[in-house]
């Protein structure tokens, strides 16, 4: 068991319309709970939670893609957790993430560092900017 295990992945919806997951992978372990067909309504939120697997030294990385209602523009949400050593030890730190944007909507990450009983946490918020 990794302290990266349990690991927060949230996105808040700001943006003024509804997105879904269309696409999620843990391409090193695997995230939970934020499926392809998640809804994400505005002024709503939606979690998932990272895991470690086998081989992966503890570590926890991905992505979620979310699209708008009419399918026109997608964001793709990056996250990556990586505990203290390659036995999974806390702390875990969670990768700092670049802003993503596509249209005129703007996802922003706000990275957290777990404890020593982990609770690391990458929060995803989505904004629409003014064209």
């Amino acid at each position: 068991m990794s302290c990266c295990d349990s690991s927060l992945v949230k996105v808040i919806n700001n943006s003024g319309t509804d997105f879904t997951v269309t696409a999620s992978d843990g391409v090193v372990g695997n995230l939970h709970d934020l499926d392809k067909g998640t809804d994400i309504p505005d002024q709503g939120s939606s979690s998932g939670y990272a895991f470690s697997s086998g081989g992966t030294d503890g570590a926890c990385s991905g992505y979620i893609t979310i699209t708008t209602a009419n399918g026109s523009y997608a964001l793709t949400l990056n996250y990556a957790f990586t505990p203290s050593n390659n036995f999974g030890a806390c702390p875990c730190t969670p990768t700092a993430q670049d802003n993503v944007t596509s249209g005129n909507y703007l996802a922003t990450a706000s990275v957290a560092t777990g404890s020593d009983d982990g609770g690391a946490s990458t929060v995803w918020t989505i904004t629409a900017q003014l064209t």
